[in-house]
């Protein structure tokens, strides 16, 4: 799903979004350690393995922080350059002596995924070389969730590839609780100012997004929901400002200063630059990941849109 990637991969993970559906849709069929696992990914596709697998590779820092809050570090194989340069704390202490296998971006290296000897890769979308590796029969669960629900399920999805149920379904009630948390303290404040999220160049956050989601339990109003039906579209500077948010956060990736923000054609009429509501978040890895991470991500964002609200670290 969403990446943290260039913005021209960024633009192939929206129009995926949309060719795929909601990632919810996907099924798990359990079935017993001893038996063959059929699986449906959130791309709709039928991944069998023949026993859980044991030999992982993880390609994106969200299906490596799943994997490692899953407890199978020990069962990676190889993980590629994007989860060792933006995985954030604390998983990212998790990645010493895990195999780095390169880039994924624009597209794996055949070869050393081969090499790693997996029986099974987890992947994202808009990773070029993926269904070269049918030739050599090595399973592929690709993860596309569209909103946190997706988020909740795709973790169970990965549990159930490697016979880690009871772990996923604990992660995922451990995640509920804290979000639920997080929500009903949202709900004491009668506040819903409009946001914008700028994941830079004015890519933002569409309506079939998992970060449209946490926008929303954060309680705000996602400006760039109504903008456009694409998950990531790309927007333009007349769009926001007819949008008028209160409030302007900007992915920290993105490399955009708030002075940058605020300097764009027009956007010296909208409120959020008027008021001194323009923000570059402070870890936004915690929000472009549909992982675990989520939960922090929640809180950052509700520290930013809600500044009065204490919400516990």
């Amino acid at each position: 799903m969403f990446k943290r990637i260039t913005l021209a991969a960024l633009s192939v993970a929206a129009s995926a979004v949309v060719l795929a559906g909601c990632g919810t849709t996907a099924q798990v069929t359990s079935a017993p350690s001893n038996h063959r696992i059929k699986l449906v990914d959130d791309l709709h596709q039928t991944v069998i393995l023949n026993k859980p697998a044991t030999r992982i590779v993880a390609l994106e820092p969200s299906n490596a922080e799943i994997v490692l809050d899953l407890g199978l570090k020990r069962e990676v194989v190889g993980m590629d350059d994007s989860i060792f340069q933006y995985t954030p704390a604390p998983w990212h202490a998790e990645l010493k002596g895990i195999p780095n296998i390169g880039p994924s971006y624009p597209g794996i290296s055949v070869e050393k995924v081969v090499a790693a000897k997996p029986d099974l890769v987890v992947a994202s979308t808009g990773i070029k070389g993926l269904s070269d590796l049918k030739q050599f029969h090595i399973p592929v669960l690709i993860l596309n969730p569209a909103s946190i629900v997706g988020v909740y399920h795709d973790i169970k999805l990965v549990g159930e590839a490697t016979g880690r149920t009871r772990q996923a379904q604990s992660v995922v009630r451990q995640m509920r609780a804290q979000m639920d948390a997080i929500e009903q303290k949202v709900k004491t404040t009668h506040q819903r100012p409009k946001v914008f999220y700028d994941l830079g160049d004015l890519y933002t956050a569409g309506p079939h997004s998992f970060i449209n989601s946490l926008i929303n339990l954060a309680g705000a109003v996602n400006v760039g929901a109504s903008m456009s039906t694409q998950a990531y579209p790309l927007v333009t500077a007349e769009q926001v400002v007819k949008a008028d948010p209160n409030d302007i956060l900007i992915d920290s990736s993105a490399g955009t200063t708030v002075s940058q923000e605020d300097q764009r054609a027009g956007f010296s009429a909208i409120l959020a630059v008027k008021t001194g509501h323009v923000y570059v978040m402070p870890n936004s890895s915690y929000i472009d990941e549909p992982s675990p991470a989520l939960v922090m991500g929640l809180k950052e964002l509700v520290h930013i849109i809600h500044p009065h609200l204490k919400i516990g670290e």
